[in-house]
Protein backbone atom coordinates (compact mmCIF):
# COMPACT_ATOMS: atom_id res chain seq x y z
CA UNK A 1 0.00 0.00 0.00
CA UNK A 2 0.94 3.44 -1.14
CA UNK A 3 1.43 6.15 1.00
CA UNK A 4 0.66 4.63 4.22
CA UNK A 5 2.20 5.66 7.73
CA UNK A 6 1.05 3.75 11.43
CA UNK A 7 2.13 5.90 14.23
CA UNK A 8 1.25 6.14 17.77
CA UNK A 9 -1.45 8.58 18.08
CA UNK A 10 -1.66 11.99 19.58
CA UNK A 11 -3.61 14.23 21.23
CA UNK A 12 -4.19 16.53 18.44
CA UNK A 13 -5.37 13.60 16.57
CA UNK A 14 -8.72 13.89 18.49
CA UNK A 15 -10.71 15.57 16.30
CA UNK A 16 -9.98 13.56 13.29
CA UNK A 17 -10.50 9.90 15.12
CA UNK A 18 -14.14 11.51 16.26
CA UNK A 19 -14.91 12.88 12.35
CA UNK A 20 -14.47 9.22 11.70
CA UNK A 21 -16.89 8.02 14.39
CA UNK A 22 -19.08 10.42 13.55
CA UNK A 23 -19.27 8.92 9.63
CA UNK A 24 -19.62 5.39 10.26
CA UNK A 25 -22.50 6.71 12.95
CA UNK A 26 -21.18 5.46 15.98
CA UNK A 27 -23.80 7.88 17.77
CA UNK A 28 -22.25 10.09 20.53
CA UNK A 29 -19.00 9.33 20.73
CA UNK A 30 -17.94 9.06 24.26
CA UNK A 31 -14.37 9.23 23.31
CA UNK A 32 -12.34 11.53 25.64
CA UNK A 33 -8.32 12.91 26.17
CA UNK A 34 -8.60 10.38 29.07
CA UNK A 35 -7.68 8.28 26.08
CA UNK A 36 -4.40 9.49 25.09
CA UNK A 37 -3.12 8.68 28.51
CA UNK A 38 -2.25 5.16 30.35
CA UNK A 39 -3.45 2.78 30.27
CA UNK A 40 -4.60 3.74 26.94
CA UNK A 41 -2.55 3.38 23.87
CA UNK A 42 -2.97 3.77 20.05
CA UNK A 43 -2.33 3.99 16.71
CA UNK A 44 -3.42 5.68 13.70
CA UNK A 45 -3.05 5.06 9.76
CA UNK A 46 -2.31 7.79 8.38
CA UNK A 47 -2.65 8.09 4.10
CA UNK A 48 -1.72 11.10 2.32
CA UNK A 49 -1.67 13.56 5.37
CA UNK A 50 -5.54 12.09 6.26
CA UNK A 51 -5.81 9.42 9.31
CA UNK A 52 -7.90 6.50 7.51
CA UNK A 53 -8.12 4.50 10.59
CA UNK A 54 -6.86 4.04 14.01
CA UNK A 55 -7.06 1.00 16.47
CA UNK A 56 -7.36 1.95 20.24
CA UNK A 57 -6.61 -0.45 23.31
CA UNK A 58 -5.40 -0.54 27.00
CA UNK A 59 -2.19 -2.35 28.42
CA UNK A 60 -2.37 -3.54 32.06
CA UNK A 61 0.53 -5.70 32.84
CA UNK A 62 0.28 -8.76 31.09
CA UNK A 63 -3.15 -8.11 29.39
CA UNK A 64 -4.16 -6.03 26.43
CA UNK A 65 -7.70 -5.48 25.38
CA UNK A 66 -8.44 -4.14 22.01
CA UNK A 67 -11.41 -1.73 22.43
CA UNK A 68 -11.97 -0.77 18.57
CA UNK A 69 -10.17 -0.81 15.45
CA UNK A 70 -11.72 1.08 13.35
CA UNK A 71 -11.39 2.08 9.48
CA UNK A 72 -12.72 4.34 7.38
CA UNK A 73 -15.73 3.46 5.02
CA UNK A 74 -13.92 4.95 2.19
CA UNK A 75 -10.63 3.39 2.74
CA UNK A 76 -11.57 -0.33 3.69
CA UNK A 77 -10.52 -3.82 2.19
CA UNK A 78 -6.90 -2.09 1.50
CA UNK A 79 -5.13 -4.08 4.48
CA UNK A 80 -5.31 -1.26 7.12
CA UNK A 81 -6.76 -3.11 9.57
CA UNK A 82 -4.32 -5.82 9.09
CA UNK A 83 -1.33 -3.14 8.83
CA UNK A 84 -2.66 -1.51 12.27
CA UNK A 85 -3.21 -4.62 14.08
CA UNK A 86 0.56 -6.28 12.52
CA UNK A 87 1.86 -2.93 14.30
CA UNK A 88 0.54 -3.38 17.65
CA UNK A 89 1.82 -6.91 17.90
CA UNK A 90 5.24 -6.29 16.36
CA UNK A 91 5.14 -3.88 19.53
CA UNK A 92 3.81 -6.20 22.09
CA UNK A 93 6.66 -8.95 20.90
CA UNK A 94 9.77 -5.93 21.23
CA UNK A 95 8.86 -6.31 25.28
CA UNK A 96 10.54 -8.42 27.70
CA UNK A 97 7.58 -9.81 28.78
CA UNK A 98 4.66 -12.33 27.18
CA UNK A 99 1.04 -10.66 26.89
CA UNK A 100 -2.38 -12.12 26.44
CA UNK A 101 -4.37 -9.79 23.89
CA UNK A 102 -8.38 -9.98 23.81
CA UNK A 103 -11.08 -8.48 21.84
CA UNK A 104 -14.50 -8.87 21.13
CA UNK A 105 -16.12 -8.92 17.40
CA UNK A 106 -19.79 -9.05 17.03
CA UNK A 107 -20.66 -12.54 15.58
CA UNK A 108 -22.17 -10.91 12.21
CA UNK A 109 -18.45 -8.85 11.54
CA UNK A 110 -17.18 -11.95 9.23
CA UNK A 111 -14.46 -9.79 7.66
CA UNK A 112 -13.45 -8.35 11.06
CA UNK A 113 -13.11 -12.33 12.34
CA UNK A 114 -11.07 -13.27 9.14
CA UNK A 115 -8.42 -10.69 10.01
CA UNK A 116 -8.43 -11.57 13.53
CA UNK A 117 -7.76 -15.75 12.58
CA UNK A 118 -5.47 -14.40 9.85
CA UNK A 119 -3.25 -12.92 13.01
CA UNK A 120 -3.45 -15.54 15.05
CA UNK A 121 -6.36 -14.87 17.42
CA UNK A 122 -8.17 -17.83 18.73
CA UNK A 123 -11.77 -18.14 19.57
CA UNK A 124 -12.13 -18.64 23.49
CA UNK A 125 -15.65 -17.99 24.51
CA UNK A 126 -19.19 -16.10 23.18
CA UNK A 127 -20.83 -13.46 25.17
CA UNK A 128 -24.42 -14.07 24.70
CA UNK A 129 -26.50 -10.79 23.54
CA UNK A 130 -23.52 -8.52 24.31
CA UNK A 131 -24.45 -5.75 21.95
CA UNK A 132 -27.54 -4.07 21.92
CA UNK A 133 -28.80 -5.28 18.63
CA UNK A 134 -29.33 -8.44 20.48
CA UNK A 135 -25.86 -10.14 18.62
CA UNK A 136 -23.80 -12.02 20.52
CA UNK A 137 -20.12 -10.99 20.44
CA UNK A 138 -16.88 -13.55 20.05
CA UNK A 139 -14.05 -13.03 22.37
CA UNK A 140 -10.35 -13.99 20.65
CA UNK A 141 -7.41 -14.16 22.18
CA UNK A 142 -3.72 -14.19 21.11
CA UNK A 143 -0.38 -15.04 23.06
CA UNK A 144 2.18 -12.56 22.01
CA UNK A 145 5.77 -13.87 23.21
CA UNK A 146 8.79 -11.37 23.78
CA UNK A 147 11.64 -10.80 21.22
CA UNK A 148 9.69 -12.01 18.47
CA UNK A 149 8.35 -15.00 19.51
CA UNK A 150 4.87 -14.89 18.03
CA UNK A 151 5.08 -14.40 14.44
CA UNK A 152 3.35 -11.57 12.97
CA UNK A 153 1.96 -11.25 9.55
CA UNK A 154 2.91 -7.95 8.02
CA UNK A 155 1.21 -6.36 5.31
CA UNK A 156 3.38 -4.54 2.81
CA UNK A 157 2.96 -1.24 1.89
Amino acid sequence: MQNLLVRNWQIEDFKEIEAILKQLRWGTVTANHRLFSDPYAGKVAVMDGKIVGFVLYWIIEEEVEIIALVVDENYRRRSIGTTLMSSVIKELASYQTSFNVFLEVSEKNTPAIRLYEKLGFKKISVRKKYYKTGDDALVFMLKIKPNGGKRCTETKT
